[in-house]
């Protein structure tokens, strides 16, 4: 199975499954949905594109949205991730993965109440660590440029070492390419990476 059930994060944890605050795991689908509905709401606005992508305009709609990304999930197929801070069961956005054969393009939303605190690059060095230890060689990361957070989060894509590249994957609708600024991050990047942090720590160990 490609998607984990779970993915452990520095500060967040991924959760395939939507876990609704003060309700236990067995809940019925309709009041996690419910809960979830309560979340997604209140930002539609400002995440108009995911709003009229997943064109839950309600929770019978929700439920039905959550039920399908699970089951494309087991299927390999996509995977949709809720992110909850460590030690907590408040869900404060998701990551929304599509497998396109051995590439993974990503699309993250963070509830506006819960930006600047570092949940979205957390949940983004989780999925790639995941996906590079399996057999993803390519992850792709979009940014719409008519984002208000535009500069923030594309400074944090290239911190992150993502390299602009032209459009590539699956698109919302026709014409996406002008609306998006396209960057991705291959399998041999990611391990040069982890290679050079490794030897940043022994260079540091050496020193002391």
């Amino acid at each position: 199975m490609l998607f984990d059930a779970k993915i452990n994060g520095s500060t967040v944890d991924l959760q395939l499954e939507f876990k609704a605050p003060n309700l236990p795991e067995t809940e019925k689908d309709v009041k996690k949905a419910r809960a979830f509905f309560a979340l997604f709401k209140p930002n539609a606005p400002r995440l108009k594109l995911l709003y009229d992508f997943c064109g839950i305009k309600n929770v019978v709609q929700a439920k039905e949205t959550m039920k399908e990304w699970l089951e494309q999930a087991r299927n390999d197929e996509s995977a949709t991730y809720y992110i909850y801070p460590k030690n907590t069961d408040k869900c404060v956005g998701c990551v929304r993965l599509k497998r396109l054969g051995t590439m993974i393009e990503t699309g993250f939303w963070i509830a506006q109440s819960e930006t600047g605190k570092g949940y979205m690059n957390a949940a983004a060095q989780a999925v790639e660590k995941m996906l590079f230890e399996k057999d993803i060689t390519e992850i792709v990361r979009r940014v719409y440029k008519e984002n208000p957070y535009f500069d923030i989060v594309q400074h944090n894509i290239l911190k992150a070492n993502y390299k602009p590249c032209s459009f590539k994957g699956v698109t919302f609708k026709p014409g996406d390419e002008r609306i998006f600024e396209t960057y991705h991050k291959t399998k041999e990047m990611y391990q040069n990476e982890v290679a050079g942090r490794l030897a940043t720590i022994v260079s540091d160990k050496k020193v002391r």
